[in-house]
This record gives structure tokens, C-alpha cells and sequence, in this order.
């Protein structure tokens, strides 16, 4: 594995600019010099013939990444912006995202040179020392592409009915829950229909890859039971994929996968050796410039939304979002907003939340802390080390030390209710809703869940009977318990 930066002025496009050349080995995820970027080439050797992509030579009009695969077919090599076809070689595979100018170099075969070149403007060969190329991570491996064993989200909007501009694909890691299961609701926009065998369908596909092939189930083809549900098994028989109602004996099932009329998803993959793909197409008057980036997962199954109060919905025309990853209709949207206003948060990053993100520990500390006005707040401390401070002096956690206690843990449900009613001053509370899965002899806990219902934190998950206290929790969530507790004292204050 090596990276090599060579920087030089000869050769450059424009003739007066200067330029970086990055050869890799491995996959690599490459990051722009601090200069502004002119244009990127991308260049693959394979079988001692060398493939070049230049951006300036592609339509980028209207986008913000653009991928590009290099793929033997027939015996030729070509480089494409559309994804390989099944029957095709690997190659290569780049991602360029075109805000930030970075690189994601993805090999598909063995004994490639692959380069990146830069280039800028008015840059200077004294500085050549800071471009940067990284090995590529797990972070930027899935936004590249998904290994086996993971499902992507795919929107491709060609098929869609009154899109105006460019084809645009979006490519969105699916997450299980605790139980492996998958569930990808339907956006905001009106699903696309189709006529299949079935009768007419919402326009979703689930594609499973296994050993080299593919098998689809198409949504036009459920038969829908009494919950308009239609629910079909890809399953390996005598090495060959198919999918059917179900499967014949001696099968193996390599996944599960339920659709339903109204366009939701919940798959349960069984096998580890595929690699599946979920294809949502809307009916959409408008461009979906605006809300392409709409969070659309949830790892959780259809009915278990009691999580959002009735008067949330009733919101009309939510104004546009302040992250790209949160939907003007998502039902935390109104949290994410009030908690960046009240400081308690500021994002990931200056554009995304990552409401779907798993929170941590200190991330709940940190957001709690400075809800409770940042107590012993002090320059050049650390957020994350003056909550954790005040964690332990609040005894919402017995220390901070990595070595007793993992403040970069997942918060879980049952955690998060005590450490706010903790807060709260484990004020005594009652209510008529009895968790089944809450055991009377955890009396903190009982006490917990039972201020968080009274106080309208949580009516707790599926049909509403359970509280799930060993779930993980989202930023999302999380902020939005916080948002209901301030709502509720903020209300009995008056």
C-alpha cells in the first residue's frame, strides 16, 4: 500500500495553473488541497492500457457527486458514469463528491495502477506536502458501495413522472436493528404505480445479488393479504437463486422480504453472502432538487410510531430544512430545530444531523448538560469532558474513565429516560400505562418510564405495550425526548 504525491506545473490543462497527481494502491479515500479545485482526472492501468475520466468532460450541472465505473465487457474496457452491467468485470469504481473535490478510489480487481490527478488554481509548489490520501474506511466504503451482507437504498428518479431535470441516483446504507431486520419506509412523495401480475402495485423493487446473479421482487407483483402485504422468500436451490411465495424443499432461504401497497419495505436478510438492493420510483410534479436527501430509513417495524405526538402532524408547509438529511416532514424535525436554537447541539456537520446515527452515551450527556445551562463550563475544556464531569457528579454514571465506564457506548432506550429523569430530580410518578416488558423490581426504571409517559417523552414502542428499554437510541430520538421534557416542564411552569 502506498501513496505518492508528485507535484507539478508542466502539463497542466490551462497552462497556468498547477496540479497533484496521487497514485494509489489499495482503496484510498483522497482529499483536496486546500486550493481551489479546476477539474479532477481520474485514471485507471489495466492490462498496461491506461483509462482516463476528466470531470470537465462530464454533465455535472445540478450535482453534487458523480460516480465513475471502469468495467471490461466483450473482451472491451470502457468508463461510464451509469454502474457496471451484471454480466460485465469489475474494473474500478470513484465516487467524486463535488462540494468538497474528494475522492473515493475503489479497485474492483487485482494489478491496477490507479491515479488521481488535481488540478487548481494559483496554487503554489511550496505547499505540494499538504495533499492528503487516506486508506479507505468503512465510513467511505459505504458510500461507495455496498459489501455483502448489506442493503442499499436506490433512487433513481429516471422512471419518475414529471422530473424535469438530469437522472439522479441516490445511494443510501440500510442499518438493522437488533433483529436484522431492514425496514425502508416510503418518502413523502406520491409512489409511482405499475401493472404487474398481480394487479397494479407501487413502482419498488428488491434486488438480491448472490454467487454472480440477481433475482427481483417488483412490488406491481405482490398479492396483497388483508394488511395489503405481500411477502415473497429469495431462497438458493441447487446453487441457483430465485424468489417465490415460497420456498421449495431443500431451499435455502437467503432472505425474507414483505412490500406493501401503500410502498414500504421490511426485509430480513438471512444469509450473509448477498448483497441487496431497494429501489424506490415516485410520481413527483416537481424536481426533487430540494428534498432528494430526505431521511428515509427506519429501523423499526410498520405500526411501532407512537413515538410522535398527534400534534406534530398537524403541521402545515414545514419550512425547508436546515440539514440535508432531515426532511421538512420528518417527525424529528421540529426537535433537531429546536435543539440547534437552544444550543444543545450544532450537528454533525454544518449541513447534516444524521438524525438515524446511533447516539452515544456522551452524546446524550453532552446534549443534557447543556440543556441544564453547561455547569462548570470552562475555556479550553472540552464539551464532551465537562459533561462527562458533571455526569459523575450528578451520578448519572458512576465515572468517566474509559476504563469503567464507555462513554462511546450506545445509549440505549432505558438509559435515556433515567439519566433525564435523573436530571429531572426522579421526581415520583405514576401512570396507567404498564410496560410488559418494564419488571416491577426495577423500581428506577419503572419510576423512569413512568415520568417520561406522564411527561409525553415516549408512549413507548410498537402497539404500545413495550418500552424496548434495551433498544438503541438515534440522535433523532434523542433530541426529540429532550424536546417533549422541555415542552412538558416548560407547560406546567405556567
Amino acid at each position: 500500500m502506498k501513496v505518492k504525491h508528485d507535484f507539478q506545473t508542466e502539463g497542466v490543462d490551462d497552462g497556468k495553473g498547477t496540479a497533484t497527481y496521487v497514485d494509489v494502491e489499495g482503496g484510498y479515500y483522497i482529499s483536496p488541497w486546500k486550493y481551489d479545485v479546476e477539474n479532477i482526472s481520474l485514471t485507471v492501468t489495466y492490462k498496461g492500457e491506461d483509462y482516463k475520466v476528466k470531470t470537465k468532460d462530464l454533465e455535472l450541472d445540478g450535482l453534487k457527486d458523480v460516480k465513475v465505473s471502469v468495467f471490461e465487457l466483450n473482451g472491451k474496457v470502457e468508463t461510464s458514469t451509469e454502474s457496471a452491467p451484471d454480466e460485465a468485470k469489475k474494473v474500478a469504481k470513484f465516487k467524486v463528491d463535488l462540494e468538497t473535490w474528494t475522492v473515493i478510489a475503489m479497485p474492483k480487481t487485482e494489478d491496477l495502477e490507479m491515479a488521481v490527478k488535481f488540478q487548481y488554481k494559483d496554487a503554489k509548489p511550496a505547499d505540494a506536502n499538504n495533499v492528503d490520501a487516506f486508506p479507505l474506511d468503512t465510513a467511505a466504503q459505504e458510500q461507495a458501495e455496498a459489501p455483502a451482507g448489506s442493503v442499499q437504498l436506490i433512487q433513481d428518479f429516471k422512471d419518475c413522472k414529471g422530473v424535469t431535470d438530469e437522472t439522479k441516483e441516490i445511494r443510501t446504507m440500510l442499518k438493522p436493528d437488533e433483529n436484522g431486520v431492514y425496514f425502508a419506509s416510503r418518502w413523502d412523495y406520491k409512489m409511482a404505480t405499475k401493472e404487474g401480475d398481480a394487479g397494479v402495485g407501487p413502482n419498488i423493487d428488491c434486488k438480491v445479488v448472490y454467487n454472480g446473479s440477481n433475482k427481483k421482487m417488483k412490488g406491481e407483483d405482490i398479492k396483497p393479504d388483508a394488511n395489503n402485504c405481500g411477502t415473497m422468500v429469495f431462497f438458493d436451490k441447487d446453487g441457483k437463486l430465485d424468489v417465490a411465495e415460497k420456498a421449495p424443499e431443500g431451499a435455502t432461504v437467503l432472505a425474507e422480504c414483505t412490500m406493501s401497497l401503500d410502498g414500504a419495505i421490511w426485509f430480513i436478510p438471512k444469509s450473509d453472502k448477498i448483497t441487496t438492493e431497494l429501489e424506490f420510483n415516485y410520481d413527483a410534479s416537481e424536481t426533487y432538487d430540494v428534498k432528494k436527501n430526505v431521511d428515509q430509513v427506519q429501523n423499526v417495524k410498520p405500526g411501532a410510531r407512537e413515538e410522535t405526538p398527534a400534534e406534530d402532524k398537524k403541521d402545515e408547509a414545514p419550512a425547508a430544512p436546515r440539514f440535508t438529511d432531515v426532511a421538512p416532514a420528518s417527525p424529528f424535525a421540529k426537535a433537531i430545530d429546536w435543539a440547534v436554537a437552544e444550543g444543545i447541539t450544532t450537528g454533525k456537520t454544518a449541513t447534516t444531523f444524521g438524525p438515524s446515527d446511533t447516539c452515544t452515551v456522551s452524546h446524550i450527556l453532552t446534549f443534557l448538560w447543556r440543556a441544564n445551562g453547561k455547569p462548570g463550563a470552562a475555556e479550553g475544556v472540552k464539551d464532551r469532558d465537562a459533561a462527562a464531569k458533571w455526569a459523575v457528579e450528578q451520578k448519572l454514571i458512576p465515572s468517566a474513565s474509559p476504563d469503567e465506564y464507555d462513554l462511546d457506548a450506545p445509549c440505549n432506550r432505558g438509559a435515556a429516560v433515567t439519566f433525564m429523569w435523573t436530571i429531572a430530580g426522579k421526581p415520583e410518578a405514576s401512570s396507567e400505562k404498564k410496560f410488559t416488558d418494564v419488571p416491577e423490581e426495577n423500581a428506577e426504571l419503572m419510576n423512569a418510564t413512568a415520568w417520561a409517559v406522564k411527561n409525553g417523552v415516549t408512549t413507548g414502542t410498537g402497539d404500545g405495550t413495550t418500552f424496548s428499554s434495551a433498544n438503541k437510541c438515534t440522535r433523532g430520538q434523542i433530541v426529540t425526548f429532550l424536546y417533549r421534557a422541555a415542552n412538558a416542564a416548560a407547560e406546567a411552569s405556567k
